[in-house]
């Protein structure tokens, strides 16, 4: 869960309309509370300086294809990362900076990509390290960066940095992510727990509807918006279905952060309506700790 209210100032992330998800034999899944605040693996909080800037795009095993989201030209390859990954640096022709890490070291190597080269969208560009088992995904605007930027505690956001979540959403299918004050307060009003302006900053109030329903929902009551309340207040929002017949669902009013993204509340793909817990349909928010 981020940890700080300076990542839902950032813009969200533009590119090409219709991103290819980088890892293609993968079932997507990802985390969007991961971004402006997830501690890297294993760092104890209070010891912990490294904040994340992106979203992980988690369940990735040994030797997974990561493909090129869009059209771009190499800036980086093989780059230091993490856990002994590596990662790539791209600059897309749609003017993005974009990161992706978790390369198993010299992967690149086997389909010929080298710093300069330019790839289409889909065009393959190295393999997933088994042991970081995701890839790790920032957004920028692109200008003349050259390297990602870490977020460090108490900090603003990095130059440039964008939220790349709608980016996310917008290659497995617009869905709607509750990742902002504003969408939260108005899935917390769908519910009937929450009174207030849904335009207001998160409060007293906010965290008292917030509790109420982690305490209806059967998730721990901490005032906190992490990944199995998130999965409760989807399900708590999707359509209650039954032979095939199914009741409205409660439909908050649309944000502009939802422009083009469908429904708030529940994923819809392809036209059907599906819960967090849905997993045929093929896409479900992470659980596990983001790790930069």
């Amino acid at each position: 869960m981020a940890r700080t209210p300076q990542w839902e100032k950032l813009p969200m992330a533009q590119g090409d309309p219709k991103p290819a998800w980088p890892l293609p034999s993968v079932t997507p899944k990802f985390a969007t509370w991961s971004l402006g605040g997830g501690r890297p693996f294993g760092c104890k909080e209070d010891a912990c300086k490294r904040w994340h800037a992106g979203i992980d795009l988690t369940g990735a095993p040994d030797g997974a294809v990561i493909i090129a989201p869009e059209d771009a030209r190499v800036v980086g390859i093989d780059k230091s990362w993490s856990e002994g990954a590596k990662a790539a640096f791209l600059r897309t022709g749609s003017g993005m900076f974009v990161v992706l890490g978790g390369f198993k070291a010299s992967s690149h190597k086997e389909y010929g990509i080298q710093t300069g080269a330019q790839v289409k969208k889909g065009d393959k560009l190295g393999r997933v390290l088994g042991s970081y088992g995701m890839i790790h995904l920032e957004t920028y605007v692109a200008a003349s960066r050259t390297a990602n930027s870490v977020w460090w505690k108490d900090e603003p956001a990095p130059d440039g940095l964008l939220n790349p979540t709608n980016y996310v959403e917008r290659m497995v299918g617009d869905t709607a992510s509750l990742v902002q004050t504003r969408q939260r307060h108005e899935a917390l009003a769908a519910l009937g727990y929450y009174k207030g302006d849904v335009a207001a900053p998160w409060g007293a109030a906010s965290d008292a509807a917030l509790r109420a329903a982690q305490a209806v929902l059967g998730v721990v009551v901490d005032g906190k918006w992490g990944p199995k309340t998130e999965d409760a207040i989807q399900a708590a929002l999707a359509p209650s279905c039954k032979d095939g017949t199914c009741d409205e669902a409660p439909v908050a009013a649309p944000t502009d952060a939802l422009a083009g993204a469908g429904r708030i509340g529940w994923f819809v793909i392809g036209g059907v309506t599906a819960t967090a817990a849905a997993i045929g349909v093929g896409l479900f928010l992470a659980t596990r700790e983001g790790r930069t």
